[in-house]
């Protein structure tokens, strides 16, 4: 049986989500920083933390520069955005 993949933390659950619905627009898009914190009320670090956090599951693929990020979701990022979160603790 596969392991169940780890549920991201609200933050990045909510970046997952964004992500996973411009990849459903445009499986070729890229998404910024400053798109993610404007669309979504974030502030940078929340942003960075967030993405650092779906990088080191392996659901996005990201480009941290100096003055930006810009991220792209994995298979296994749509993966983890399309099944629905665990109930843990019943």
């Amino acid at each position: 049986m596969p392991m169940p993949m780890p549920t991201p933390q609200p933050t990045a659950a909510l970046l997952l989500s964004y992500l996973a619905d411009a990849y459903r627009l445009n499986p070729e898009t890229e998404v910024s920083g400053p798109e993610l914190q404007h669309e979504l009320g974030l502030d940078a670090r929340a942003v960075r933390e967030g993405v650092a956090e779906l990088a080191r599951q392996g659901l996005v693929e990201w480009d941290p520069l100096l003055s930006n990020i810009w991220l792209r979701l994995t298979d296994k990022g749509l993966a983890a955005a399309e099944t629905p979160p665990r109930i843990t603790g019943r």
